[in-house]
């Protein structure tokens, strides 16, 4: 299996109209409203139609990241292989691929059980975005929508089943006092994806956004701060991908970090290391977590 990028993510919300304004006047990710409803709030952060789908639910939580494949033999290939490995597949309706803006989806569970989706062929909007923060650029494309970062309490068989199954390589590992988290690449950003070795209640730790300049992401905390709300965790620069950032939590209970000047990897030359600690300099945790 060959997996090329995020692709989205779908979340849960109880109130949209929070979910509209963070991710729209803070994070500065463009709103379809051809798409949005009562219901629903899609956003984009670059030409694709949707990068991001807020449904109206119960409870605040994220459901699932949409990982892309390369066209319909590679998506059917894929659930053959998932099944082959004792894994359950169910195929998206075509009411369920519309309102995710793809051609076709599977949907399964990793062993931890986080949902995810394989699609391809995502639409694209037909329109440039256009960021309500003005001037702001994100770095998606071909690189995906940015990172998620999912519980995985069985960390080793959850690494393991996003390499061997899924095809993704891996980045870097973190061993921070008992916390594992292992980082994996899909394409050259540096991770689209990394795996915590414990639970979190809203069902994932961070998404990440990745912008062109540090300029932006000083604006973004400046726009935070005018919301009348604090950073979760101060700027800082990471150790293995080198992201300057900072995070915010979300109105769906998980942490958003947004960063720049993130390094992509190259496989023909990359070296897997072991880092000891998160960060060169800040991140500075709000209540003592990281």
């Amino acid at each position: 299996m060959n997996v090329l990028q995020l692709g989205y993510v779908t979340i849960a919300s109880v109130e949209l109209a929070a979910w509209r304004s963070f991710a729209c006047d803070v994070l500065g990710l463009m709103p379809n409203e051809a798409l949005c409803d009562a219901g629903r709030l899609v956003l984009r952060s670059d030409e694709r139609a949707l990068r991001v789908s807020v449904e109206s639910g119960p409870r605040d939580r994220f459901l699932a990241a949409g990982w892309e494949l390369a066209d319909a033999a590679a998506l059917e290939a894929a659930g053959r292989e998932l099944e082959a490995a004792g894994v359950p597949v169910e195929v998206g309706s075509p009411e369920e691929c519309a309102a995710r803006c793809v051609q076709a989806l599977l949907r399964a569970s990793d062993p931890a059980g986080n949902h995810f989706e394989l699609f391809h062929g995502a639409a694209h909007a037909g329109d440039p975005c256009a960021s309500p923060a003005a001037g702001q650029r994100f770095v998606a494309g071909e690189l995906g929508l940015g990172h998620v970062v999912l519980p995985a309490p069985c960390h080793d068989e959850c690494r393991d089943f996003y390499k061997d199954l899924l095809g993704f390589r891996m980045s870097d590992f973190l061993h921070a006092g008992p916390m594992q988290i292992s980082f994996l690449h899909c394409n050259p950003r540096h991770h689209s994806l990394a795996l915590v070795g414990a639970e979190t209640p809203a069902g994932l730790w961070h998404v990440m956004f990745e912008v062109s300049s540090l300029e932006e992401v000083v604006a973004a905390r400046d726009r935070l701060a005018a919301a009348g709300e604090e950073p979760r965790a101060t700027l800082g620069r990471h150790t293995n991908d080198r992201m300057v950032s900072f995070y915010l939590r979300s109105p769906s209970g998980f942490d958003v970090e947004f960063g720049c000047q993130g390094i992509l990897v190259d496989d023909a030359n990359w070296q897997v290391e072991a880092m000891s600690a998160p960060s060169f300099w800040g991140h500075q945790w709000s209540t003592g977590d990281s």
